[in-house]
């Protein structure tokens, strides 16, 4: 060899004795289907068997690792299906094109879907009587789910319509203890429901006759009361 200055059948014979078996390669078509990883180019496109198919607009993130699950079913026409997650939701389908070096793309994926989330986030923030921790607390989630904010707003959107009452007092304990996820909001929101009604301000009595009942004081509770209830830190 022109680099070791060795024989290469003389050095494989010391060589392979510290060699060590592998697991075989796996090629696509040996996984029955099973979902397998494809990157995600700048483009927002995928390759596949030679051709290129389009995931939608966004799907590429700057600082990220930009992986998607891919999947092929069918067996006379198949179709490739790609998800965000292993068993994610479904963001693009494209039938398998059998030619080589094609564009297979959905006129839907080249839409900017940002404009109209922007506009979602602006609805969701008039909900509240706080909006400027309503901002910074979407704005977080933005941040640590860029991919999945729709879904972090669409479970917030929808408890917002089920516990109008309580969104101010879920949005502070949020804010408070730092959970900055839309399953936390939604769970703060279920627990708060499940509590028991109390007043929260002096009562005047229906008994304004007697003395001793002219003016009733109602319990009280504090956000410490629903912190210790929900097992978080005070």
């Amino acid at each position: 060899h022109q680099t070791t200055k060795k024989r290469p059948a003389e050095v494989f014979l010391l060589e392979k004795q510290h060699l060590q078996p592998v697991s075989s390669l796996l090629s696509y078509e040996s996984t029955n289907n099973q979902s397998i990883t494809r990157s995600v180019s700048k483009d927002n496109t995928i390759r596949y068997k030679s051709n290129r198919y389009s995931v939608p607009l966004g799907t590429y993130q700057t600082m990220s690792e930009n992986l998607v699950w891919i999947e092929v079913k069918g067996e006379d026409q198949k179709t490739l299906v790609i998800r965000r997650e292993a068993k994610g939701e479904v963001i693009a389908e494209h039938i398998v094109s059998s030619e080589k070096g094609k564009l297979i793309q959905n006129r839907h994926h080249t839409r900017d879907r940002s404009k109209g989330l922007k506009e979602f986030k602006q609805r969701l923030i008039s909900n509240f009587e706080d909006q400027v921790q309503a901002t910074a607390y979407l704005d977080e989630i933005s941040l640590r789910y860029p991919r999945y904010r729709r879904d972090q707003f669409a479970m917030i959107n929808k408890v917002i319509q089920q516990y109008p009452a309580l969104i101010d007092t879920i949005l502070s304990k949020c804010m408070t203890e730092k959970l900055y996820n839309a399953n936390d909001f939604r769970d703060i929101a279920h627990h708060l429901d499940t509590l028991p009604d109390e007043p929260v301000e002096e009562v005047q009595s229906f008994y304004t006759s007697s003395p001793t009942h002219s003016h009733i004081k109602a319990s009280t509770r504090s956000l410490n009361a629903y912190t210790s209830i929900l097992g978080g830190r005070a």
